[in-house]
């Protein structure tokens, strides 16, 4: 009686082990290959998990089939046993038939659409052996361009708490990824996601380039437009700024409108836009306040008169030009005051209010001006009401209307969260963006405007399959591999299921015999 418990023993963990060789190994299986999806930032909804929910779909279909047939054939085991490899052999082979025959075909016409679109796509062959390889190499080529360009794949509003800088309301779009402010352009404290800088960046390529195609200028061709907007005293743009007194002003067409003072709110004396100002008086009080604290500095003295070291008592030694940085830090520093020394300092024969203003691309000029400084300052010195319409709105030209939106977020809204997606070239052509601030240069930009919108299409592309192909190609690939192991071990744990129950009715036997 002891030997024959042992034995039943033996045959159960034979039983689980055959049993677990199946389908929970299957799906173990799958699981594992399906890993690249599940963490890919392309894949969207249940796609990066759908493999697994396949796998685990098809055992479950055969555990309702053994039960059915557990209750229909009660005394014919091998029966069931044969009906439940059926079912499953068909159910395991059946991934492998639709992706050889039915995803095939589509494939090809998507990767058909996608060649006219000059992409570079792999024959069907290749996709079902090394998708696991592009789904690597993909998210490596993401990540890589969202370190350039200083962003994450989600988006982020870094503003006080889902509100922009004059505390207006701020509204999420989960299709586009995006925070807007009322007048439909992006929330002041807004980062770029993935999907936010692939759409800036393709609007700004794909039209500077159609334009240059036709031996255009895009950027002249924005500014005459931009001109004649606010030279045109009919256009929409001033009777928008006029507001109420523009009687012929149709506040209908206009989706964001919700007041015919809008503007004059905004941008009038006080309002909700220009109290955020860098203007020149505030400019000075934040000056007179780092001269007072820098200028009663005794350590910051002492220290730039040991990088001054001995001067040769000239207008060029860097002595001299300490001395005259000295002189001016207190509680009276202002702008004027500042343009002042900065004009005087000669640098080599020129002066270094020359030599700035150069920079700025003002040629010929001897001195750095105010007006130059507050445009070097714009970004800081003026503030888009979220609550009103830029200019570009009124540009009546779609193609144009969409770079002139792009080269803002590209250049001053994305200067403003340190993440540049467009930056200035230098005097040997490089061009930096990403985190861009008074102490980060930035990176240079790897990619052309040519690069980023072939990368755009090819992700994209490779996001189709990710969500449609690859994940039956991971099931197939199990499949494949264990369609005949999966029969094999269902008939192997029904068998030592059989040899249990007669190893039972032996020990029935016995106990009956040894009552009696």
């Amino acid at each position: 009686m002891v030997k024959t418990r042992r034995k039943i023993t033996t045959l159960r963990v034979l039983q689980v082990l055959f049993y677990a060789l199946g389908f929970p190994l299957f799906v173990h299986l799958v699981m594992l290959v399906a890993r690249p999806l599940s963490d890919s930032n392309l894949t969207t909804g249940i796609n990066g998990s759908l493999s697994i929910l396949i796998a685990a779909a098809m055992w479950v279909v055969v555990i309702l089939v053994q039960l059915l047939m557990r209750a229909v054939c009660r005394k014919n085991r091998m029966a069931r046993a044969v009906i439940v490899a059926l079912v499953a052999a068909v159910i395991t082979i059946a991934p492998i038939l639709y992706s050889d025959f039915l995803l095939k075909s589509k494939y090809e016409e998507d990767a058909a659409a996608a060649a006219e679109k000059g992409l570079e796509t792999e024959n069907y062959e290749t996709q079902i052996t090394e998708y696991s390889e592009f789904v690597a190499a993909t998210n490596a080529e993401i990540a890589e361009f969202l370190e350039v360009f200083n962003i994450e794949f989600a988006s982020r509003d870094y503003n006080r708490g889902g509100a922009n800088t004059d505390l207006s309301e701020v509204t999420y779009d989960p299709e586009t990824d995006a925070y807007y402010s009322a007048n439909g352009m992006y929330s002041d404290g807004y980062r770029f996601g993935y999907l936010a800088a692939k759409k800036v960046l393709t609007d700004y390529y794909s039209n500077k380039l159609a334009y240059e195609a036709e031996d255009k200028d895009i950027d002249e061709e924005l500014a005459k437009v931009l001109a004649k907007l606010e030279s045109n005293a009919n256009s929409d743009w001033n009777k928008y700024k006029r507001g109420a007194s523009a009687s012929s002003f149709a506040m209908e067409g206009f989706e964001y409108i919700t007041s015919p003072t809008e503007y004059e709110d905004a941008y009038g004396e006080d309002g909700s836009a220009t109290k955020y100002y860098l203007t020149e008086e505030r400019l000075n009080s934040i000056l007179s306040v780092i001269g007072e604290k820098f200028g009663n500095n005794a350590e910051l003295k002492t220290l730039l008169g040991v990088f001054a070291g001995k001067g040769d008592g000239s207008s060029e030694g860097i002595s001299a030009i300490i001395d005259q940085l000295l002189a001016i830090l207190n509680k009276d520093l202002d702008v004027d005051t500042l343009l002042g020394v900065v004009n005087k300092i000669n640098l080599s024969g020129q002066s270094l209010g020359g030599m700035l203003a150069g920079l700025l691309g003002e040629e010929g000029a001897t001195e750095l001006t105010k007006d130059m400084l507050f445009g070097l300052l714009v970004n800081f010195s003026s503030y888009q009401s979220p609550m009103t319409y830029p200019v570009y709105y009124f540009i009546e030209d779609a193609n144009l209307r969409d770079y002139a939106y792009a080269k803002y977020y590209a250049t001053v809204h994305g200067a403003t969260l340190g993440s540049v997606l467009v930056g200035t070239p230098d005097a040997n052509g490089n061009e930096y963006v990403g985190e861009i601030t008074m102490s980060t240069s930035g990176t240079l930009n790897p990619y052309s405007g040519e690069d980023l919108l072939y990368m755009f299409n090819k992700w994209d592309f490779e996001q189709k399959l990710q969500n449609e192909y690859y994940p039956i190609f991971a099931v197939r690939e199990i499949a494949l591999k264990m369609s005949a192991v999966i029969v094999f071990t269902l008939m192997a744990a029904y068998f030592f299921t059989a040899q249990i129950d007669k190893q039972y009715a032996k020990l029935t036997l016995k106990t009956e015999g040894g009552n009696r």
